[in-house]
């Protein structure tokens, strides 16, 4: 077996924030390291970098003190949302997510630029859209007063 560290990003901090703490496991190859470390309870396991950095492989003795630093660190003391003071000068703002209509997402905003001749263009579409089906309702409606049978009576 083969002793590993992995930095993760840690939740439940806030909105748009993160804590960046080291996880120390063991396994036999950096992947099995990996998903050892996204099992533990608080990592942004839904996030596509949830892992910031590649597992390194350590010593025992490296791997001892990283583990007693993890198992004893403030993050896990907290118990409420008020007692963020303990670590917050260690929270780092999430650049890539942002809320889009309440929904946190990683997707760029992007405006369409618009100029005067392509609003005019669409405006004169839908009223032609418009024109169009109402036609096709007037049609539509004259071919059932032919077809039924008041207009017989005339």
């Amino acid at each position: 077996m083969k002793y590993f560290l992995v930095k993760c990003k840690f939740g439940h901090v806030g909105r748009n924030k993160y804590l960046p703490l080291v996880i120390a496991t063991v396994a036999e190859s950096a992947k099995k390291a990996s998903e050892n470390a996204k099992k533990v309870g608080g990592v942004k396991r839904d996030h596509k970098d949830w892992c910031l950095e590649e597992p390194v492989e350590v010593d025992y003795d490296v791997f001892l003190k990283a583990r007693n630093e993890f198992k004893n660190d403030v993050y896990f003391e907290k118990r409420s949302r008020s007692r963020l003071y303990l670590f917050k000068d260690r929270l780092i703002d999430e650049t890539n997510y942002s809320n889009v209509n309440g929904f946190k997402t990683n997707r760029k905003i992007y405006s369409k630029k618009r100029d005067k001749t392509l609003l005019k263009f669409k405006c004169k579409k839908e009223k032609v859209k418009i024109k169009s089906i109402k036609k096709e309702q007037l049609g539509d409606l004259i071919n059932s007063l032919i077809n039924s049978k008041t207009c017989e009576k005339f």
